[in-house]
Protein backbone atom coordinates (compact mmCIF):
# COMPACT_ATOMS: atom_id res chain seq x y z
CA UNK A 1 0.00 0.00 0.00
CA UNK A 2 2.85 2.38 0.88
CA UNK A 3 4.54 1.74 -2.48
CA UNK A 4 1.21 2.28 -4.24
CA UNK A 5 0.82 5.68 -2.54
CA UNK A 6 4.37 6.65 -3.53
CA UNK A 7 3.72 5.73 -7.16
CA UNK A 8 0.43 7.63 -7.14
CA UNK A 9 2.16 10.67 -5.68
CA UNK A 10 4.85 10.55 -8.40
CA UNK A 11 2.19 10.35 -11.09
CA UNK A 12 0.40 13.38 -9.64
CA UNK A 13 3.63 15.39 -9.49
CA UNK A 14 4.50 14.48 -13.08
CA UNK A 15 1.01 15.40 -14.25
CA UNK A 16 1.29 18.72 -12.46
CA UNK A 17 4.49 19.59 -14.30
CA UNK A 18 2.93 18.67 -17.64
CA UNK A 19 -0.18 20.74 -16.97
CA UNK A 20 1.89 23.74 -15.87
CA UNK A 21 3.80 23.51 -19.12
CA UNK A 22 0.60 23.47 -21.14
CA UNK A 23 -0.88 26.37 -19.21
CA UNK A 24 2.27 28.41 -19.68
CA UNK A 25 2.13 27.87 -23.43
CA UNK A 26 -1.32 29.42 -23.55
CA UNK A 27 -0.29 32.34 -21.31
CA UNK A 28 -2.73 31.42 -18.59
CA UNK A 29 0.14 31.10 -16.13
CA UNK A 30 0.22 33.18 -13.01
CA UNK A 31 3.10 35.68 -12.94
CA UNK A 32 5.87 35.49 -10.35
CA UNK A 33 5.64 37.38 -7.09
CA UNK A 34 8.65 39.63 -7.53
CA UNK A 35 8.54 43.36 -8.20
CA UNK A 36 6.41 44.27 -11.21
CA UNK A 37 8.59 45.23 -14.20
CA UNK A 38 7.32 48.57 -15.53
CA UNK A 39 8.06 49.82 -19.06
CA UNK A 40 7.08 53.24 -20.38
CA UNK A 41 5.97 53.48 -24.02
CA UNK A 42 6.11 57.10 -25.14
CA UNK A 43 5.71 58.83 -28.50
CA UNK A 44 3.28 60.14 -31.07
CA UNK A 45 0.75 58.49 -33.40
CA UNK A 46 2.84 55.46 -34.30
CA UNK A 47 3.29 54.68 -30.62
CA UNK A 48 -0.48 55.01 -30.28
CA UNK A 49 -0.78 52.39 -33.01
CA UNK A 50 -2.80 52.89 -36.17
CA UNK A 51 -3.36 49.33 -37.37
CA UNK A 52 -6.72 47.61 -37.21
CA UNK A 53 -6.28 44.24 -35.53
CA UNK A 54 -7.91 42.59 -38.53
CA UNK A 55 -4.86 43.40 -40.66
CA UNK A 56 -3.03 40.68 -38.71
CA UNK A 57 -5.34 38.04 -40.17
CA UNK A 58 -3.46 37.65 -43.50
CA UNK A 59 -0.19 37.12 -41.60
CA UNK A 60 -1.78 34.53 -39.33
CA UNK A 61 -3.23 32.71 -42.35
CA UNK A 62 -0.08 32.88 -44.50
CA UNK A 63 1.75 29.50 -44.32
CA UNK A 64 5.09 31.29 -44.64
CA UNK A 65 4.38 33.60 -41.70
CA UNK A 66 1.99 31.58 -39.55
CA UNK A 67 4.60 30.27 -37.13
CA UNK A 68 5.50 33.83 -36.17
CA UNK A 69 1.94 35.07 -35.70
CA UNK A 70 -0.27 32.08 -34.88
CA UNK A 71 0.04 32.66 -31.11
CA UNK A 72 -2.03 35.83 -31.47
CA UNK A 73 -5.24 33.90 -32.09
CA UNK A 74 -6.67 30.66 -30.75
CA UNK A 75 -9.99 29.04 -31.66
CA UNK A 76 -11.00 32.17 -33.52
CA UNK A 77 -10.38 34.50 -30.57
CA UNK A 78 -7.54 36.92 -29.91
CA UNK A 79 -5.27 35.53 -27.21
CA UNK A 80 -4.83 37.31 -23.88
CA UNK A 81 -1.70 37.35 -21.72
CA UNK A 82 -2.45 37.37 -18.01
CA UNK A 83 1.18 38.03 -17.10
CA UNK A 84 1.39 41.34 -19.02
CA UNK A 85 -0.72 44.39 -18.15
CA UNK A 86 -1.26 47.48 -20.29
CA UNK A 87 -2.59 50.97 -19.61
CA UNK A 88 -3.34 53.57 -22.26
CA UNK A 89 -5.32 56.01 -20.15
CA UNK A 90 -4.60 59.04 -22.35
CA UNK A 91 -6.06 57.33 -25.41
CA UNK A 92 -8.32 59.61 -27.40
CA UNK A 93 -11.74 58.00 -27.80
CA UNK A 94 -15.27 59.11 -28.56
CA UNK A 95 -18.60 58.45 -26.93
CA UNK A 96 -19.11 56.30 -23.84
CA UNK A 97 -15.65 54.74 -24.16
CA UNK A 98 -14.31 57.84 -22.41
CA UNK A 99 -15.74 56.37 -19.21
CA UNK A 100 -13.72 53.19 -19.67
CA UNK A 101 -10.06 54.10 -20.15
CA UNK A 102 -8.18 51.18 -21.70
CA UNK A 103 -6.35 49.05 -19.18
CA UNK A 104 -6.10 45.32 -18.81
CA UNK A 105 -4.24 42.20 -19.87
CA UNK A 106 -2.23 42.30 -23.09
CA UNK A 107 -4.26 41.58 -26.22
CA UNK A 108 -5.40 43.52 -29.30
CA UNK A 109 -7.25 46.77 -28.64
CA UNK A 110 -4.59 48.98 -27.07
CA UNK A 111 -3.90 51.01 -30.21
CA UNK A 112 -5.38 54.34 -31.26
CA UNK A 113 -9.12 54.83 -31.63
CA UNK A 114 -10.55 53.69 -34.97
CA UNK A 115 -13.95 52.92 -36.40
CA UNK A 116 -15.26 50.80 -39.25
CA UNK A 117 -18.71 50.26 -40.70
CA UNK A 118 -20.71 47.23 -39.59
CA UNK A 119 -23.27 45.29 -41.62
CA UNK A 120 -25.82 48.03 -40.96
CA UNK A 121 -23.33 50.59 -42.33
CA UNK A 122 -22.97 52.28 -38.97
CA UNK A 123 -19.59 53.37 -37.66
CA UNK A 124 -18.47 51.25 -34.71
CA UNK A 125 -15.16 51.13 -32.77
CA UNK A 126 -12.79 48.35 -33.84
CA UNK A 127 -9.77 46.92 -31.97
CA UNK A 128 -6.39 48.30 -33.00
CA UNK A 129 -2.77 47.62 -32.16
CA UNK A 130 0.52 49.45 -31.81
CA UNK A 131 4.04 48.31 -30.90
CA UNK A 132 2.86 47.29 -27.41
CA UNK A 133 1.59 43.93 -28.69
CA UNK A 134 4.91 42.59 -30.00
CA UNK A 135 6.88 44.31 -27.25
CA UNK A 136 4.66 42.83 -24.55
CA UNK A 137 5.02 39.30 -25.87
CA UNK A 138 8.82 39.54 -25.95
CA UNK A 139 9.05 40.92 -22.41
CA UNK A 140 6.35 38.60 -21.09
CA UNK A 141 8.24 35.58 -22.42
CA UNK A 142 11.42 36.77 -20.72
CA UNK A 143 10.27 37.72 -17.23
CA UNK A 144 8.77 35.48 -14.57
CA UNK A 145 7.50 38.61 -12.81
CA UNK A 146 4.43 40.58 -13.88
CA UNK A 147 5.11 43.07 -16.68
CA UNK A 148 3.31 46.42 -16.88
CA UNK A 149 3.32 48.60 -20.01
CA UNK A 150 2.30 52.23 -19.51
CA UNK A 151 1.52 53.97 -22.79
CA UNK A 152 1.62 57.76 -23.07
CA UNK A 153 1.20 58.78 -26.70
CA UNK A 154 -0.52 61.48 -28.71
CA UNK A 155 -0.65 61.99 -32.47
CA UNK A 156 1.05 64.90 -34.22
CA UNK A 157 3.36 65.90 -31.35
CA UNK A 158 6.93 67.08 -31.89
CA UNK A 159 9.89 66.83 -29.55
CA UNK A 160 10.75 70.40 -30.49
CA UNK A 161 7.59 71.71 -28.80
CA UNK A 162 5.20 69.19 -27.28
CA UNK A 163 7.68 66.75 -25.71
CA UNK A 164 10.40 69.36 -25.11
CA UNK A 165 12.15 68.41 -21.82
CA UNK A 166 12.81 70.94 -19.05
CA UNK A 167 16.60 70.98 -19.47
CA UNK A 168 16.21 71.85 -23.16
CA UNK A 169 13.91 74.85 -22.59
CA UNK A 170 10.66 73.09 -21.67
CA UNK A 171 8.74 71.49 -20.27
CA UNK A 172 6.46 71.11 -23.26
CA UNK A 173 2.82 70.25 -22.49
CA UNK A 174 3.15 66.60 -23.51
CA UNK A 175 6.33 66.14 -21.48
CA UNK A 176 4.33 67.25 -18.46
CA UNK A 177 1.41 65.00 -19.41
CA UNK A 178 3.72 62.03 -19.90
CA UNK A 179 5.08 62.35 -16.38
CA UNK A 180 1.56 62.84 -14.99
CA UNK A 181 0.28 59.82 -16.91
CA UNK A 182 2.96 57.54 -15.51
CA UNK A 183 2.49 58.80 -11.96
CA UNK A 184 -1.29 58.43 -12.21
CA UNK A 185 -0.91 54.73 -12.98
CA UNK A 186 1.87 53.99 -10.50
CA UNK A 187 0.12 55.83 -7.69
CA UNK A 188 -3.11 53.88 -8.30
CA UNK A 189 -2.02 50.42 -9.37
CA UNK A 190 -4.62 48.78 -7.17
CA UNK A 191 -7.34 50.80 -8.88
CA UNK A 192 -6.43 49.78 -12.41
CA UNK A 193 -5.30 46.25 -11.53
CA UNK A 194 -7.15 44.97 -8.45
CA UNK A 195 -5.00 41.84 -8.26
CA UNK A 196 -1.85 43.88 -7.70
CA UNK A 197 -0.28 43.10 -4.34
CA UNK A 198 1.40 46.13 -2.78
CA UNK A 199 3.92 43.82 -1.12
CA UNK A 200 5.29 43.08 -4.59
CA UNK A 201 6.22 46.65 -5.33
CA UNK A 202 7.40 47.70 -8.79
CA UNK A 203 10.47 48.95 -10.59
CA UNK A 204 10.66 51.12 -13.70
CA UNK A 205 12.73 48.83 -15.91
CA UNK A 206 12.87 50.75 -19.19
CA UNK A 207 11.43 53.20 -21.71
CA UNK A 208 10.64 52.92 -25.43
CA UNK A 209 10.59 56.14 -27.44
CA UNK A 210 8.85 55.94 -30.84
CA UNK A 211 8.38 59.40 -32.31
CA UNK A 212 9.77 61.57 -35.06
CA UNK A 213 7.57 62.39 -38.05
CA UNK A 214 6.77 65.92 -36.87
CA UNK A 215 10.45 66.66 -36.20
CA UNK A 216 11.66 65.24 -39.49
CA UNK A 217 9.16 66.26 -42.18
CA UNK A 218 9.68 69.49 -44.07
CA UNK A 219 12.45 71.68 -42.67
CA UNK A 220 12.96 69.23 -39.83
CA UNK A 221 14.41 69.79 -36.38
CA UNK A 222 18.23 70.12 -36.47
CA UNK A 223 18.36 70.03 -32.65
CA UNK A 224 16.59 66.66 -32.38
CA UNK A 225 19.61 64.65 -31.22
CA UNK A 226 20.44 67.08 -28.43
CA UNK A 227 16.80 67.46 -27.36
CA UNK A 228 16.23 63.70 -27.18
CA UNK A 229 19.39 63.31 -25.09
CA UNK A 230 17.97 65.93 -22.70
CA UNK A 231 14.64 64.08 -22.68
CA UNK A 232 16.31 60.83 -21.61
CA UNK A 233 18.29 62.52 -18.83
CA UNK A 234 15.25 64.41 -17.56
CA UNK A 235 12.95 61.36 -17.52
CA UNK A 236 15.59 59.37 -15.64
CA UNK A 237 15.90 62.19 -13.12
CA UNK A 238 12.11 62.54 -12.88
CA UNK A 239 11.66 58.92 -11.82
CA UNK A 240 14.98 58.56 -10.02
CA UNK A 241 16.31 55.79 -12.31
CA UNK A 242 19.74 57.05 -13.31
CA UNK A 243 20.51 54.25 -15.77
CA UNK A 244 17.01 53.53 -17.09
CA UNK A 245 17.38 51.50 -20.33
CA UNK A 246 15.96 53.39 -23.31
CA UNK A 247 15.08 52.07 -26.77
CA UNK A 248 14.75 54.59 -29.60
CA UNK A 249 12.53 53.27 -32.39
CA UNK A 250 13.71 54.13 -35.87
CA UNK A 251 11.39 56.07 -38.18
CA UNK A 252 11.01 53.21 -40.67
CA UNK A 253 8.87 55.04 -43.23
CA UNK A 254 9.56 53.97 -46.85
CA UNK A 255 11.75 51.07 -45.81
CA UNK A 256 15.53 50.50 -45.96
CA UNK A 257 15.96 52.51 -49.17
CA UNK A 258 14.32 55.70 -47.88
CA UNK A 259 15.97 58.91 -49.07
CA UNK A 260 15.64 62.65 -48.45
CA UNK A 261 14.54 63.91 -45.07
CA UNK A 262 13.64 60.42 -43.79
CA UNK A 263 17.21 59.18 -44.26
CA UNK A 264 18.61 62.37 -42.72
CA UNK A 265 16.30 62.16 -39.73
CA UNK A 266 17.29 58.56 -39.01
CA UNK A 267 20.88 59.74 -38.57
CA UNK A 268 19.75 62.20 -35.90
CA UNK A 269 17.89 59.43 -34.09
CA UNK A 270 20.79 56.99 -34.23
CA UNK A 271 23.26 59.62 -33.03
CA UNK A 272 21.63 59.67 -29.59
CA UNK A 273 22.64 56.08 -28.90
CA UNK A 274 26.22 56.94 -29.93
CA UNK A 275 26.63 59.51 -27.13
CA UNK A 276 29.31 58.05 -24.77
CA UNK A 277 27.12 58.56 -21.69
CA UNK A 278 24.46 56.30 -23.25
CA UNK A 279 26.72 53.53 -24.51
CA UNK A 280 25.50 50.87 -22.06
CA UNK A 281 21.85 51.80 -21.68
CA UNK A 282 20.44 53.34 -24.88
CA UNK A 283 19.73 51.35 -28.06
CA UNK A 284 18.60 52.45 -31.51
CA UNK A 285 16.20 49.80 -32.83
CA UNK A 286 15.94 49.50 -36.61
CA UNK A 287 12.42 49.17 -38.03
CA UNK A 288 12.79 49.98 -41.75
CA UNK A 289 13.12 46.28 -42.59
CA UNK A 290 9.50 45.78 -41.51
CA UNK A 291 8.10 48.39 -43.89
CA UNK A 292 5.00 46.85 -45.54
CA UNK A 293 5.62 45.73 -49.12
CA UNK A 294 2.91 44.73 -51.53
CA UNK A 295 2.88 43.06 -54.95
CA UNK A 296 3.74 45.35 -57.83
CA UNK A 297 0.22 45.10 -59.25
CA UNK A 298 -1.20 46.77 -56.14
CA UNK A 299 0.17 50.20 -57.05
CA UNK A 300 -1.81 50.61 -60.28
CA UNK A 301 -4.90 49.19 -58.58
CA UNK A 302 -4.44 51.67 -55.75
CA UNK A 303 -4.07 54.54 -58.23
CA UNK A 304 -7.10 53.29 -60.14
CA UNK A 305 -9.13 53.24 -56.95
CA UNK A 306 -8.12 56.81 -56.07
CA UNK A 307 -9.12 58.06 -59.54
CA UNK A 308 -12.47 56.29 -59.42
CA UNK A 309 -13.04 57.51 -55.89
CA UNK A 310 -12.38 61.11 -56.93
CA UNK A 311 -14.77 60.81 -59.87
CA UNK A 312 -17.38 59.15 -57.64
CA UNK A 313 -17.26 61.98 -55.12
CA UNK A 314 -17.24 64.72 -57.78
CA UNK A 315 -20.30 63.23 -59.44
CA UNK A 316 -22.20 63.22 -56.15
CA UNK A 317 -21.14 66.82 -55.53
CA UNK A 318 -22.41 67.94 -58.95
CA UNK A 319 -25.70 66.23 -58.24
CA UNK A 320 -25.90 68.20 -55.03
CA UNK A 321 -26.46 65.19 -52.81
CA UNK A 322 -24.76 63.69 -49.79
CA UNK A 323 -23.61 60.11 -50.17
CA UNK A 324 -25.14 57.60 -47.79
CA UNK A 325 -22.89 55.36 -45.68
CA UNK A 326 -24.18 52.37 -47.67
CA UNK A 327 -23.10 53.93 -51.00
CA UNK A 328 -19.63 54.65 -49.62
CA UNK A 329 -19.32 51.15 -48.19
CA UNK A 330 -20.42 49.44 -51.40
CA UNK A 331 -18.08 51.58 -53.49
CA UNK A 332 -15.16 50.72 -51.26
CA UNK A 333 -15.91 47.01 -51.40
CA UNK A 334 -16.22 47.05 -55.16
CA UNK A 335 -13.07 48.98 -56.00
CA UNK A 336 -10.71 48.45 -53.09
CA UNK A 337 -11.50 46.23 -50.13
CA UNK A 338 -11.89 43.06 -52.19
CA UNK A 339 -8.18 43.12 -53.07
CA UNK A 340 -6.49 40.63 -50.73
CA UNK A 341 -3.37 42.75 -50.20
CA UNK A 342 -5.32 45.84 -49.26
CA UNK A 343 -6.74 43.78 -46.38
CA UNK A 344 -3.30 44.25 -44.86
CA UNK A 345 -3.71 48.05 -44.92
CA UNK A 346 -5.84 50.29 -42.71
CA UNK A 347 -4.21 53.74 -42.66
CA UNK A 348 -1.88 56.19 -44.39
CA UNK A 349 1.75 55.97 -45.42
CA UNK A 350 3.06 57.82 -42.36
CA UNK A 351 1.24 55.24 -40.22
CA UNK A 352 2.99 52.33 -41.92
CA UNK A 353 -0.11 51.85 -44.07
CA UNK A 354 -1.90 50.70 -40.90
CA UNK A 355 -0.23 47.28 -41.15
CA UNK A 356 -0.69 45.13 -38.06
CA UNK A 357 2.11 42.89 -39.21
CA UNK A 358 4.51 45.84 -39.33
CA UNK A 359 3.50 47.23 -35.93
CA UNK A 360 3.83 43.82 -34.31
CA UNK A 361 7.30 43.21 -35.74
CA UNK A 362 8.47 46.68 -34.72
CA UNK A 363 7.28 45.97 -31.18
CA UNK A 364 9.24 42.72 -31.20
CA UNK A 365 12.36 44.62 -32.29
CA UNK A 366 11.91 47.09 -29.43
CA UNK A 367 11.57 44.21 -26.99
CA UNK A 368 14.71 42.47 -28.19
CA UNK A 369 16.69 45.72 -28.03
CA UNK A 370 15.45 46.24 -24.47
CA UNK A 371 16.51 42.73 -23.44
CA UNK A 372 20.01 43.33 -24.80
CA UNK A 373 20.45 45.98 -22.13
CA UNK A 374 18.60 44.17 -19.35
CA UNK A 375 20.61 41.00 -19.76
Amino acid sequence: MTQYIRNLRNIIVLATFVLCGLVGASWAKEPGRGAVKVFLLVGQSNMEGKAKAGTLEPAIADPKMRDRFKHLKKDGEWTVRKDVWVTFLCRRVKGPYEKKPPCGHLTVGFGGFKTDRNDQFKKVPVPTIGPELGFGHVLGNHFDEQVLLIKAAWGGISLKKGFLPPSAGGPGPKYTETVAEVRKVLDNLKKYFPRYDEKQGYEIAGLVWFQGWNDGVGQGNPDYTEQLAHFIRDIRREFNVSDMPVVIGELGTDGPDAAGWVAEFRKRQAAVADIPQFKENVRFARTAQFWPTFPAELDPKWEEFKKKNKAFLEQAKKQGRKLTPQEIWEFGNKHWRIHKDVARMSDKRYHYWGSGECYYLMGEAFGKAMLEMLK
